[in-house]
């Protein structure tokens, strides 16, 4: 099983902390080091900045050397297909084959309300969800690709940069544990399916669902410390700031060292591939030194 990263950068974070994050994922030896994308932080703190996630990612892509870079999750409703494909593929150059596409739905309604983007019911936005994956896979592969759907129409594109990575960049559908038909559109058109905070039980059933027509990933928070003494100190200040919903820590990678990595020999029990880790604070970089080396024996389940 693979770690990874989603640096929440709308919580606040500058480049040059989102970049020393990208960093610590880099040294430690991470797969991925995805951004989170919300144009206001989704923590329910109001107040903290809110940068875009593209224009940080092509920072990133030069100023990183072996870790993967993308979006974890975009949701449809902020941009054209069209729009989103071209970002990609460019990355994917700027990156030199690194990029990933995570895609979803969008959940945030004050953050549409705010921004001023549409934020049609669930059954729509699963709609936009799926005609998005089919215009993006369609002009990174065909050529030219047209295409006439319910909400997006394309005539004789001939897309430029095609991508890096052949046949496409991955691309990655974002649900959650009780989500129906979006394993379905991840199995159909993705390499990876995402899900945020499951239970183990819930990890099980999904991979079966998915039948391994594409790889079973979970999204998740992390307190981890050298003494459970410091894991509780930190773990009261983590959850202070975050929406109820957020602070499940049952769900969460907690505890030591030793039982952060039984929690992820259990995850990789369940059929789940890789596993990403919101990051936003300074303290989470303490976190990655932690996970750096990997387990030791007496880490390893049996």
């Amino acid at each position: 099983m693979k770690l990874c990263v989603s640096i929440e950068i709308q919580e606040g974070l500058s480049y040059a902390e989102t970049l020393a994050l990208a960093h610590a994922a880099e040294d430690a030896g991470f797969d991925a080091a995805l951004l989170a994308e919300h144009y206001c932080a989704s923590s329910g703190t109001g107040d903290r900045a809110a940068a875009d996630a593209w224009v940080y990612l092509a920072g990133l892509a030069r100023e990183t050397e072996r870790i993967r870079l993308g979006t974890l999750v975009s949701p449809v409703t902020f941009r054209h297909p069209s729009v989103l494909a071209k970002l990609a593929a460019t990355l994917d150059h700027v990156s030199g084959g690194r990029a990933e596409l995570g895609l979803g739905a969008g959940w945030l309604e004050t953050e549409h309300e705010a921004y001023g983007f549409p934020f049609p019911s669930a059954v729509e936005r699963v709609d936009l969800l799926e005609e998005q994956l089919e215009v993006i896979t369609g002009l990174w592969t065909q050529e030219p690709f047209s295409h006439a759907g319910r909400a997006y129409r394309l005539r004789d594109c001939a897309f430029t940069p095609k991508p890096v990575q052949q046949p496409h960049p991955p691309l990655i559908v974002g649900g959650r544990p009780g989500s129906k038909r979006l394993p379905r559109l991840a199995a159909r058109y993705a390499q990876e399916y995402v899900v945020t905070m499951p239970s183990l039980s819930e990890c099980e059933q999904i991979a079966q669902r998915l039948r391994g027509a594409c790889p079973l990933s979970v999204f998740t928070y992390m307190c981890i410390a050298d003494s459970e003494e410091e894991f509780e100190r930190r773990l009261a200040e983590m959850t202070s700031d975050l929406r109820p919903e957020m602070r499940r820590v049952d769900r969460w990678i907690i505890g030591t060292r030793e039982a952060a990595f039984e929690r992820f020999a259990l995850l990789a029990r369940s059929g789940v591939q890789r596993v990403f880790l919101a990051v936003w604070d300074e303290s989470h970089r303490r976190m990655l030194e932690l996970l750096a080396a990997g387990p030791t024996p007496s880490d390893r389940t049996n």
